[in-house]
């Protein structure tokens, strides 16, 4: 259970999810015990999915850590949501447990909140932590078509990334969100489960009038897809699908997303004919039609979030064009061999943002 007791005074929570793998959370939580933020500043808060005596985080448990056990899997939205409303600390950092973060990770986030009250979150450069020569992502930044890529996802770490930079999103396996933004948009849209949920927080954000930032000098190092193994694993596939057409219903202003239709369109086809050819087509489908069904959900939500929002439809798509001239800039930086064919296709038909 977890003690409210300990949450009163932290500046930071760090929300782990975890599902039947406290292997990768007991060393995620050895990284954590070496932070340099004061001991007294954060709490780890792990949150047990489907918790079953054989496969969760055995007692006793590392100093400055709760554990909060759920009876079934509520995915990385639900969990996250559990700990933020059962703490109270000044940020959060959402967490994956197959993250090893440098000891500075947390405080270096931290300072960059303290810093501007409108950077609503902040990032760090995520490195493989099975090459780490090579990076995972330099923040997170999205196409106007709707779908999300990370910056410099698996390019070798030449220096590239190194300045900071303004993002359209952080990923979610080492993100430091600020409570404000997180209580003002309603926490993580658990109707995700797992997968965009936090570009969709993020999207949220930016409509609020927050921005994000991407500091390459705090530093981790993460497997990435640690509890289903294969980055198509025909699950992620179908949760993808379903995710991107919950987040053009949801986030975009309608006038944004009538101008951005044939990039939809055209992105969509070019993502169908790559699960197709990589042997997904049944979980494309079963993600688009699980899509479909979920519209209207999605866009009485959209009604709510543009009654509140704080920027122009304008102010957006400059957002989104910026964010896929990001995208655009990391392809030509890559050798030709190297760029991602779907891409290519993409930036040859519209191209440069």
């Amino acid at each position: 259970m977890y003690n409210r007791e300990h949450s009163r005074v932290k500046t930071v929570t760090i929300a782990i999810p975890s599902l039947h793998r406290p292997d990768l959370t007991a060393r995620c939580l050895d990284f954590i015990q070496q932070q340099t933020l004061p001991v007294d500043a954060w709490e780890a808060v792990v949150i047990e999915n489907d918790a079953r005596p054989d496969s969760i985080l055995p007692d006793p448990l590392p100093p400055n850590t709760q554990r909060i056990e759920l009876s079934t899997n509520e995915g990385t939205t639900g969990s996250i949501n559990r700990a933020v409303a059962q703490t109270e600390s000044r940020y959060v950092l959402l967490l994956n447990n197959d993250v090893e973060m440098h000891p500075d990770y947390l405080a270096k986030l931290a300072l960059a909140l303290d810093s501007d009250p409108k950077v609503g979150f902040a990032t760090g450069k995520l490195l493989r932590a099975t090459q780490r020569t090579h990076l995972d992502g330099a923040g997170d930044a999205m196409l106007m078509s709707g779908a999300a890529y990370r910056l410099g996802h698996f390019a070798p770490d030449n220096g590239q990334y190194d300045h900071p930079l303004l993002v359209l999103s952080g990923c979610g396996a080492a993100v430091l969100y600020r409570r404000e933004v997180l209580n003002l948009c309603g926490e993580l849209d658990e109707e995700f489960f797992a997968y965009l949920e936090d570009v969709d927080l993020a999207l949220r954000a930016h409509l609020l009038g927050y921005t994000g930032v991407y500091l390459p000098q705090a530093v981790a190092y993460h497997i990435g897809s640690a509890t289903l193994g294969d980055v198509l694993h025909p699950r992620i596939v179908e949760y993808l699908t379903r995710n991107q057409i919950y987040l053009l219903a949801k986030d975009y202003p309608s006038s944004v997303l009538w101008r951005l239709l044939p990039r939809i369109v055209v992105y969509q086809g070019l993502w169908l004919l790559y699960a197709a050819r990589s042997g997904r087509l049944g979980a494309y489908l079963r993600g688009w039609w699980a899509g479909l069904q979920g519209l209207a959900r999605m866009r009485r939500k959209h009604r709510q979030l543009m009654a509140n929002r704080r920027i122009t439809d304008d102010e957006f798509l400059a957002q989104l064009r910026q964010s896929e001239r990001q995208i655009y800039d990391w392809q030509r930086s890559l050798p030709p061999a190297e760029r991602s064919g779907l891409l290519k296709f993409y930036f040859r038909l519209f191209g440069k943002p």
